[in-house]
């Protein structure tokens, strides 16, 4: 019987040998872009709480500083499930800024406006606009915002709850806010989302 040999193997050994070694290969391929995708999805998913943390950092302390517009406001203009208009000195200047924090395309987005004129005046719109966090999936029953009374957490009517407020709020009622944020760059690759949370109580509250 003919025998070919390349090398001291036969033919069918051969292509035995390089069908084995394109399984392997495939299989190491496979695993490696298996390890590079969860890899680049927790760095991307750590990049963002970091930046989200950050913004609700930022946003705690503008909002802890609130105070009356320079055009002689209350200190919040609008206070929504998802909308937050309020005043403050944002950037250690003597004016007051018209701070506008709003969820748009799973997104945070911060208007800011200053006044100007005599009597000063805030523009009807926001003057800049910068993205403070991304990958924000709150759905319609999660509001990004909170308000509640002085009372709380005790209830001036325990037989007739009032918080959270019924929203839009009256500014003059809110004493304490709840920033909630659900998390998630990609909801197809991880079904949980990471959720943050904290209160804000803006110091020139009055309870008079």
């Amino acid at each position: 019987m003919l025998r070919l040999n390349v090398a001291g193997m036969t033919v069918v050994e051969l292509v035995m040998a390089s069908s084995i070694m394109v399984l392997l290969t495939s299989a190491v391929v496979l695993m490696l872009i298996r390890v590079f995708t969860v890899n680049r999805y927790a760095l991307e998913q750590g990049v963002n709480t970091s930046q989200l943390q950050q913004s609700l950092r930022n946003i705690t302390k503008a909002l802890r500083e609130a105070r009356q517009s320079d055009a002689g406001g209350y200190m919040i203009e609008l206070a929504d499930d998802f909308e937050l208009i309020f005043y403050a000195d944002i950037d250690d200047d003597p004016a007051t800024e018209r701070v506008h924090y709003y969820l748009e395309d799973q997104e945070i987005k911060m208007g800011i406006a200053e006044a100007s004129g005599f009597p000063p005046q805030y523009p009807v719109e926001d003057q800049e606009v910068k993205t403070v966090g991304s990958g924000i999936v709150n759905e319609a029953s999660q509001p990004l915002f909170y308000y509640f009374d002085k009372n709380y957490p005790e209830e001036a009517d325990p037989g007739n709850p009032v918080n959270p407020l019924v929203t839009p709020a009256s500014p003059e009622e809110i004493s304490l806010i709840k920033i909630d944020i659900y998390a998630n760059i990609d909801p197809t690759h991880t079904p949980n989302n990471m959720r943050m949370e904290t209160f804000v109580r803006p110091r020139n509250i009055s309870y008079q």
